[in-house]
């Protein structure tokens, strides 16, 4: 079981995967069976207008005149906006006399159902006419910000090639573009800046639009004096001088406002209320000199008289004061309170948690957590495919704050083309502390490998603990695994036949740091972890070995568009002395599955080894894995990956100077979804030996390292 304790990183992000890749098809489908629907407008637009007819809640109740008006000025107010200002709503509606009625709406609006009209069927049908789109932009008198950058607050330029739809053309876009590129120029000081379309171009045939945008900058607000005043009864009881020579935005005067009120939190003024104005404002050639001034009334000093919970019938109370640590008789600090509502939030067992206060004598307030309890079970189909294993489907149930004490019980079974698997799994939080959670688990696996079958059945316990000072999550577990190989080539084969299966008694521990801005979409950051397994008799197992695995990865910007991304990976494992009545580890375990789409792609799972005569596998103890991409937008959602992966494998560790170089280059495409990318990749195998491909085509979805 080389699942990972601390907080199961591996696990969970495929699991999520899985969940979102099921919830994908829902707003295609979820309306197809209403009476209310809409067409003419492509198969993702209709899905996406459908949505928005679910903010006005009408498929509940019946189909009245003002619905049904209701319903097609928000179609026809989300297309206007999105750049078809000649769009025209259409629909079909029949009466519960049974009549059939058509209507037509477009800009300007005017409702056209009569009224006491009552519909019991209603279709609309979307004419969208000419979307009209930026075709050429001018900004003059732009000096703080460069012309591309500030152009792109108007078209992002983060596609090789640029759409219409990408450009999409109305009033209510340009007015926002105004407002942004204007927002830009106020963060850097210029709190006066204008920003005026004052050319706008429309080609009525095309859907062509020219723009040009004037703007006035203004000068640059600095800070030269900025004080704060403490404020009781209208009199000034303390001042205190706030460091100058900052430019003066909305940020500058927000975080200094934050600052003064955090340190009257702190102190026991709840109430404390900051308000800051400009005393002076003295205009210096292209300058403008700030005094700036905040005003403090901080009101009384309360005391925390204690706590009460609210709500959470089916949770032991004991815990939530646990994950509360707050002190009654103390200086009422809200910022403290706050942080405790998100320490029992990330609980994860209540739907909502608010929180107030309560007047409990003079000076006095008791901190209230009010409690909406979340769905306790849940039941979730899975869907997946990848390029081997093709097809998956599978089951997720959960049961959630089991025993009353924020424990979770979970349960997985997956079954595709190659292979079926389950899982269940029971978290224990704050097992030891606060800070270390406790894990159960018990796992089965029957896969068809590409050379051999394999059979997994095990048990594991651990603790897992977040590291926050160092940002790394570590683990320590312990498993029992039978471990089986099934394939005639082993039968025959002297060097396989007496370890085809062994029962495991192991130690891991592991350890992982993230950095990275996005899990699904890595761009910028790195990701590092590594595993340490130690196998021994003395553990209740069969086999005697070390198995380490460290891994990394890296990405990079490069430019406006282009995408570096970096990913290593090395593991190796080891022997001691043949020790008699001790079997060896399966040979699957010994990394004979290199390659495939997280791996060398210029093979399927499995084909990255070292091959004897007959083509069969032979032993690998050992490998480095090195992959390289740059990827490049070229749509809005689509991406293209030029990418080359390298490994280099031995048979045994001890014996590094003899060893294969396994390396593919490849081209690939990836299409961003709320799953992740879907991936179409071709690798393509620089050197490739008698029996390898020359390359393999791979079709998945997420990330590859």
């Amino acid at each position: 079981m080389n699942r990972e304790p601390a907080t199961r990183r591996g696990a969970a992000r495929a699991r999520t995967l899985l969940i979102l890749l099921s919830l994908l098809a829902l707003p295609i489908s979820s309306l197809s069976g209403a009476n209310v629907k809409v067409d003419g407008f492509g198969l993702f637009g209709n899905a996406e207008l459908r949505g928005a007819l679910r903010l006005l809640e009408i498929q509940k109740g019946e189909l009245d005149a003002q619905k049904i008006d209701d319903a097609a000025f928000l179609l026809l107010t989300r297309l206007t906006q999105n750049g078809y200002l000649d769009a025209k709503v259409a629909a079909t509606y029949e009466t519960t006399d049974g009549t059939e009625n058509t209507a037509s709406w477009t800009t300007p609006f005017e409702p056209q159902i009569p009224e006491g009209v009552v519909a019991t069927q209603l279709q609309f049908n979307i004419e969208e006419g000419i979307l009209y789109y930026y075709d050429t932009i001018e900004i003059n008198g732009l000096v703080s910000i460069d012309v591309d950058e500030a152009k792109n607050y108007v078209i992002p330029d983060t596609a090789l090639f640029s759409r219409k739809k990408d450009r999409a053309y109305s009033p209510n876009i340009l007015s926002n573009h105004q407002k942004q590129l204007t927002a830009a120029l106020v963060a850097r000081g210029h709190t006066d800046a204008e920003v005026n379309a004052e050319a706008v171009d429309i080609d009525r045939s095309t859907g062509a639009v020219d723009v040009t945008f004037d703007v006035n900058e203004g000068p640059i607000y600095q800070i030269t004096q900025a004080e704060v005043q403490y404020l009781k009864d209208e009199q000034v009881v303390e001042t205190k001088e706030v460091p100058e020579g900052a430019t003066y935005t909305r940020t500058w005067v927000e975080d200094q406002t934050r600052k003064i009120r955090n340190e009257a939190y702190s102190n026991g003024f709840p109430d404390t209320k900051v308000n800051s104005r400009i005393v002076k404002a003295t205009p210096e050639g292209d300058t403008v000199s700030v005094h700036i001034r905040f005003e403090v009334r901080r009101g009384p000093k309360i005391t925390l008289s204690g706590i009460e919970h609210k709500g959470a019938t089916d949770t032991h109370h004991e815990l939530l004061d646990r994950k509360t640590d707050l002190t009654p008789g103390t200086p009422l600090d809200i910022t403290e309170t706050e942080a405790a509502r998100r320490r029992l939030s990330r609980l994860g067992i209540f739907e909502r948690i608010d929180l107030s206060y309560q007047d409990n004598g003079p000076g006095e307030r008791k901190a209230v957590f009010e409690y909406e309890q979340g769905e306790r079970t849940r039941v979730q189909l899975l869907l997946g495919y990848g390029s081997y294993e093709q097809f998956r489907a599978g089951l997720l149930a959960q049961r959630e704050n089991v025993l009353g004490r924020a424990h979770t019980l979970s349960f997985q079974a997956i079954q595709s083309v190659k292979s079926t698997s389950g899982n269940l799994d029971y978290t224990v939080p704050e097992l030891l502390g606060e800070s270390i959670d406790g894990t159960f688990e018990i796992n089965f696996l029957n896969r068809q490998e590409l050379f051999f079958d394999r059979a997994e059945r095990g048990v594991s316990v651990g603790l897992f603990s977040r590291l926050s000072k160092l940002q790394t999550d570590i683990g320590l577990d312990y498993a029992f695994d039978r471990k089986e190989a099934r394939d005639e080539k082993f039968d025959a084969d002297p060097d396989f036949r007496d370890f085809k299966a062994a029962n495991i008694g192991s130690l891991s521990l592991r350890a992982t740091r993230s950095h990275i801005d996005d899990i699904l979409y890595p761009k910028s950051g790195y990701e590092l972890s590594g595993v340490i397994r130690y196998a021994d008799e003395s553990l209740g197992g069969e086999s005697n070995f070390l198995k380490t695995e460290l891994s990394g990865s890296s990405h990079r910007k490069i430019g406006d568009r282009w995408i570096f991304h970096f990913g290593a990976k090395a593991a190796r494992i080891t022997y001691p002395e043949v020790v008699e009545g001790l079997t060896e580890l399966p040979v699957y375990n010994e990394f004979y599955l290199v390659g495939g789409e997280n791996s060398v792609r210029g093979y399927r799972r499995g084909e990255a080894v070292p091959l004897a005569e007959d083509g069969s596998p032979t032993r690998v103890e050992a490998y480095a894995l090195m992959n390289l991409e740059l990827e490049y937008p070229i749509f809005d959602r689509l991406n293209v990956v030029l990418f080359a992966d390298a490994a280099r494998i031995w048979e045994k560790a001890d014996t590094t100077d003899v060893y294969d170089d396994l390396t593919s280059v490849g081209l690939g495409f990836r299409y961003n979804t709320i799953v992740g990318p879907v991936r179409l990749e071709y690798g393509h195998n620089i050197d490739p030996r008698p029996d390898d491909p020359r390359g393999t085509v791979h079709l998945s979805i997420g990330f590859p390292f």
